[in-house]
């Protein structure tokens, strides 16, 4: 795999860290969740190709995201494994995405040696539980619909999308997704209930409880 300089790393890997990892403010509560669908009505592709329904994941609470091997977020990877171990029933859903400052710039079958040797690196590699499924687009015309029904369901955590330097997509909407690893927390039923900003992490405590009060739903 060719490996981006490590100029290049640097600004990538620090231009999303502007804002503080301990923002617990920026999540939002999605709309009325009886009447807005499901998530398993939609169909994605998987790093090696193939399509894959998400009633596979349905009875499991999900939190999906868009991730980034070259952000300031992409620490948050060290956390996934040890908070879906601590949580059964609950899994996550993570799809690449090179919209913001290009920060996933490799193909869907080098993502995971991206990981697993540069950032977070270690031998980082994701649990039976934590899927890497294939790049997609979360914003724009080419956006895939599953974001566009994730985006309706729920109203954005801030009013301000960022700086459209930033970002490689049009049209830009108040509604788009802000920056990597902007996550939404799925119910069992694949109903989305809340939308959390990148920063709102913390160690994946800021998620956590609100991923085990949706374990207790039937």
């Amino acid at each position: 795999m060719r490996l981006a300089s490590p100029i290049l790393i640097f600004l990538f890997a620090t231009a999303c860290g502007a804002q503080s990892d301990n923002d617990d403010e920026h999540f939002v509560e999605c709309n009325d969740y009886h009447s807005t669908g499901s998530v398993h009505s939609f169909e994605v592709e998987t790093l090696t190709g193939e399509r894959r329904n998400l009633t596979h994941y349905a009875g499991k609470v999900l939190l999906m995201m868009n991730v980034a091997t070259f952000c300031g977020y992409t620490q948050q990877y060290l956390d996934f494994n040890d908070l879906i171990s601590r949580n059964p029933g609950a899994q996550i859903v993570a799809f690449p995405c090179n919209q913001f400052l290009l920060q996933e710039p490799a193909k869907n079958r080098e993502i995971l040696n991206g990981l697993k040797y540069v950032r977070p690196g270690n031998n980082w590699s994701p649990n039976n539980d934590v899927h890497i499924l294939g790049k997609l687009e979360v914003n724009g015309a080419n956006e895939s619909p599953l974001y566009t029904f994730l985006k309706k369901s729920c109203k954005p955590t801030v009013d301000i999308v960022g700086q459209k330097s930033n970002m490689f997509w049009d049209p830009i909407k108040s509604t788009d997704v802000t920056w990597n690893f902007e996550k939404f927390l799925v119910d069992k039923h694949g109903r989305p209930r809340y939308r959390f900003h990148p920063a709102a992490w913390q160690q994946g405590k800021l998620v956590e409880k609100y991923i085990k009060s949706l374990l207790t739903e039937d």
